[in-house]
């Protein structure tokens, strides 16, 4: 019974102790939750009431240019090219200047200057004989000439003689018509007049035949004469000149060998001023004004080097494979300090062309725009709320879109934080 009572006791006890400890740890729950509670009422109550607006950026509208820049790519050309041929068969005697300079790549000529030379010791004589017949055909022609001077000196006598023996004959008819004069004395008068009139007819004949061997004289002088400045033309063209100003880039044979009248001698490129032919669409011609569009010429060879230009020419055809026509550029070709040409022919050529520039108009960073279905829009600040405005947007360059409805210069924008914002949306500014 004792024992009974004892193992009650301790039940009871340990009852007792598991409840207490059970309190103690929700009191402590409890006293937790009230402290931190307190402390947040006193975090709350420190910070003051909560804000709603959006911390943004902003920036005031202003004007500047705007530029529509196209690039295309073409390669460098000489102005001209002549590949200088002989014009007579003969043997190259000499490719030279006069003062003995060998003609070879980089030799600068000048146009007419002797260049090179031909042996001339055949077409020497067959000019020097066209020369002799000339003087042959000059002496035939006064020989026939003063025949023919004669011949009209003759006629002139003949024609008088006529004259003389007609006036002998009427007058002597006269007589016998008086029965002053005898019919034997009309005979022989009439057989004079007769005989004058042959000799009349005779230098008629005469002097067509003289005037007939001076244009046959006169003929064959016109043809010595043409052999004359043929020979002295072939002769002329064993000198080789030079058709231009240029550069030679190509030296074809040497001294010595035997050239036809097609032979290529030397290439010969004009390069003082170089020309860019480029592509362009026919969509972007309208905007291409040659001796006014403006473009900037960039050779992969001397990297860094701007060359301004204009474009000189639009080509009269369109490529109807590709739907562009050709555009040409023209530059004056820069030297080096050692007088060589920066740009050569062949050098690849990038050419920025000026389509379109606009000055003093509004525009903005091309970030700033959103896309909101078909819309772009801008935040306008108005006070410490911004509204949401409808933008139609212009030419983009250098990171700048050119603004053409919506905006004007002076207005205070978003620039920053605009992507967490709706129309209406209260906002705080913020510099950098």
């Amino acid at each position: 019974m004792v024992r009974l009572g004892m193992e009650n006791m301790k039940k009871t006890t340990t009852s007792f102790t598991i409840l207490l400890v059970v309190f103690i740890l929700v009191a402590s729950v409890y006293v937790s939750k009230k402290i931190s509670a307190a402390r947040a009422e006193a975090q709350k109550a420190a910070a003051g009431p909560r804000s709603s607006a959006v911390t943004v950026k902003t920036d005031i509208v202003k004007s500047s240019s705007v530029k529509n820049v196209l690039t295309f790519n073409g390669d460098i050309e000489a102005m001209h090219t002549v590949n200088l041929q002989a014009k007579v068969a003969g043997r190259l005697q000499a490719l030279a200047l006069e003062d003995g300079t060998p003609v070879e790549e980089g030799t600068r000529v000048q146009k007419g200057q002797l260049i090179g030379k031909l042996d001339d010791r055949e077409y020497q004589a067959k000019y020097q004989s066209a020369v002799a017949a000339v003087s042959a055909s000059e002496a035939n022609c006064t020989s026939a000439a003063a025949e023919l001077e004669r011949k009209k000196a003759d006629l002139d006598s003949k024609k008088a003689n006529l004259d003389d023996k007609q006036r002998e004959y009427n007058r002597m008819a006269n007589l016998v018509k008086q029965q002053a004069g005898t019919q034997q004395s009309l005979d022989q008068a009439g057989t004079a007049l007769a005989q004058a009139k042959a000799d009349y007819a005779a230098a008629q004949a005469d002097l067509v035949g003289a005037q007939a061997s001076v244009e046959q004289a006169s003929a064959a002088l016109r043809q010595a004469v043409a052999k004359k400045e043929e020979a002295e033309l072939e002769l002329s063209e064993t000198k080789i000149l030079s058709p231009m100003n240029g550069v030679v880039s190509a030296k074809h044979l040497d001294p010595g060998v035997q050239v036809t009248a097609s032979t290529p001698l030397v290439t010969i490129l004009d390069i003082d001023t170089v020309k860019v032919i480029i592509s362009v669409p026919v969509n972007r011609l309208s905007l291409v004004i040659p001796g006014k569009t403006k473009a900037t010429l960039k050779s992969a060879s001397h990297p860094g080097e701007l060359i301004e230009c204009v474009v000189e020419k639009i080509y009269p055809a369109v490529n109807v494979t590709t739907r562009t026509a050709q555009v040409e550029l023209r530059v004056e070709n820069p030297r080096g300090e050692d007088g060589t040409y920066r740009l050569l022919p062949g050098m690849y050529a990038s050419v920025d062309l000026l389509m379109e520039e606009r000055n003093d108009v509004v525009t903005v960073d091309v970030s700033l725009p959103i896309r909101n279905v078909d819309k772009q829009l801008i935040f306008l600040c108005e006070g410490d709320n911004v509204r949401a405005v409808p933008v139609v947007l212009g030419l983009t360059t250098g990171g700048q879109v050119e603004i053409l409805e919506g905006l004007k210069v002076g207005d205070e924008i978003v620039v920053q934080g605009q992507h967490r914002l709706t129309d209406g949306s209260e906002i705080k500014r913020v510099s950098e």
